[in-house]
């Protein structure tokens, strides 16, 4: 083979793709087939779990996020009138608030990243005619000075975006559903409005058949938009910004808006898709390969970022860890239904934002619940092969949700597993501990043994399990209470043990005796 996985594209998904294998010990190859990056704006939230995973991947997110604005509250107004300020914190996140910032600087930062774990982008080179083999495939590199060259590869991941020429060639259609009726126009630009804007505030307006807003940008600009319902055929060509302002002083309804010096005007073509299937052998579609969102919840880049960091770690196994192929399979049952849900939600959202007249306690109602689902937190695997449920109650995290966070002494569970590559068990025995036990977490075997018997049975039989896949073992007790009010509620006096996956999810939810049925979940797993 000359690489074990080559990745087609190195925007934010082809690259957190890459550095998710690299950090595993997996050889790649990255191609891209602009000779140098785009110097846009394009995706520009980041949304709190999307910060969550880059501080997990070894991202420096603190200077990533000096260099953007994070966007506080937004303001929202129906016919002109403000009703309501929702605060976009997430306080169970140690990274509470969105991200606005250019995906330009977000891509740099990425390459920066891989660039340390010695990868170098591949740039001016197409890859083309994917050829599947049993154990392989072949693909035909082009460069920008004519060198062409057919090189094998263990494995292909297609992250080219929504012209996949790699999705095409494979045969792989388009499940579409396109909306009509609709103008979209978009433009980062100044703006001057006869109302007060703080910073890190975004503000929406809804009016008669349409809604506008804008977003702040780290250089001053905002990201302004407008959706109107539109009879007629759409103009052809960019927008200027009077054309983008006379839309949204008409729909604004607070009085003059003016625009000026505008960047990367356009209009957008509202296209809601998703690829039939996500694997092909072995090639795989990641982000807007795989499916394309209407930008109503910007939520392209952060989901295709989950869908890098979901299967990385996962085909890392297969290839690293000797674990079955039908560990990369889980990849399209996890992924596919959250693109499913995030396309029905945004039809039925561009629905309601062009309504003629919407009501104020439905819009309120809307915005509040959109919120939360916005984050990427709320999102889970339930009915994944890959989730075992053994409890059944509803004290503390169940298995196939997001793992939260919590503090141990001066550190914390996310602080713990940055950069780390490990599946993580998580015992909590249901007896209280003495404070000499505070940092157990660390090496609980010493302890264990002696005091609470069924958490050593369980780190003993994990470890047996686990040999050659370097999991950590945590014991979480007492001393941390914050943790143990999270993990193990009050009230529930029975011991909890998780298994959480390498990517921040919980797989496996049993009681502080089940360490058998957790052993067999994870050979079912990792084999």
């Amino acid at each position: 083979m000359d690489t074990e996985v080559l990745i087609v594209g190195a925007g934010p998904v082809g690259l957190t793709a890459a550095i998710e294998l690299t950090r595993r010990g997996v050889a790649c190859r990255v191609v891209d087939e602009l000779a140098v990056p785009r110097d846009s704006s394009r995706g520009c939230t980041v949304y709190q779990r999307t910060l969550e995973v880059f501080d997990g991947i070894g991202l420096a997110v603190d200077d990533y996020v000096d260099e953007g604005v994070q966007l506080r509250n937004r303001v929202y107004h129906l016919f002109g009138e403000a009703i309501g300020t929702v605060d976009m914190a997430e306080p169970d996140s140690p990274r509470p608030y969105p991200l606005l910032i250019s995906q330009a600087v977000t891509e740099r930062r990425l390459e920066g990243r891989l660039n340390d774990l010695g990868v170098q982008v591949e740039r001016g080179t197409s890859a083309t005619d994917p050829v599947r083999k049993d154990d392989a495939v072949e693909v035909t590199l082009s460069r920008a000075d004519g060198g062409r060259t057919v090189i094998r590869t263990s494995w292909l991941i297609a992250a080219q975006g929504a012209a996949s020429g790699v999705r095409e060639a494979l045969g792989v259609e388009w499940e579409e559903q396109r909306r009509f009726g609709l103008r979209v126009l978009q433009a980062d630009a100044r703006i001057r409005l006869p109302l007060p804007v703080e910073q890190g505030e975004a503000h929406m307006f809804f009016g008669a058949n349409g809604h506008a807003g804008f977003v702040p940008l780290p250089d001053g600009r905002h990201r302004v938009f407008v959706v109107r319902r539109a009879e007629a055929a759409a103009r052809g060509g960019d927008p200027d910004l009077e054309e983008i302002g006379a839309e949204m002083r008409e729909v604004c309804g607070v009085g003059d808006i003016g625009l000026s010096d505008g960047r990367f005007a356009w209009r957008v073509r509202l296209q809601n898709r998703i690829a039939s299937r996500f694997r092909v052998g072995r090639c795989l579609l990641v982000g807007d390969s795989a499916r394309v969102f209407a930008p109503v919840y910007a939520q392209g880049m952060n989901t295709g970022v989950q869908d890098a960091v979901n299967l990385g770690w996962k085909l890392a196994a297969v290839i690293r860890g000797g674990a079955p192929e039908t560990l990369v399979d889980s990849y399209e049952a996890e992924r596919r239904p959250v693109a499913l849900e995030l396309l029905e939600r945004t039809e039925r959202s561009l629905d309601f934002g062009v309504q003629p007249a919407p009501e104020r306690e439905a819009l309120l109602r809307a915005v509040t619940v959109n919120r939360r689902k916005r984050t990427q937190l709320r999102f889970g695997y339930h009915d994944s092969p890959l989730t075992r449920e053994l409890l059944g109650d509803a004290d503390g995290p169940r298995a196939g949700e997001r793992a939260p966070d919590a503090p141990i002494g001066t550190s914390s569970l996310f602080r713990e597993w940055r950069d780390d590559d490990r599946w993580t068990l998580l015992m909590v025995p249901d007896g209280p501990a003495g404070e000499s036990l505070a940092n157990g977490f660390r090496d609980p075997g010493g302890w264990t043994r002696d005091r609470d018997p069924a958490a050593s049975a369980a780190a003993s039989a994990l470890r047996t399990v686990l040999r050659g896949h370097e999991t950590r073992l945590m014991v979480l007790s007492d001393p941390a209470p914050a943790l143990r009010d999270v993990y193990a509620p009050s009230g529930s006096r029975q011991g909890r043990l998780y298994l959480v996956r390498p990517d921040g999810y919980i797989g496996f939810r049993g009681a502080l005796q089940d360490a058998e049925p957790a052993a067999s979940y994870l050979r079912t797993v990792l084999g």
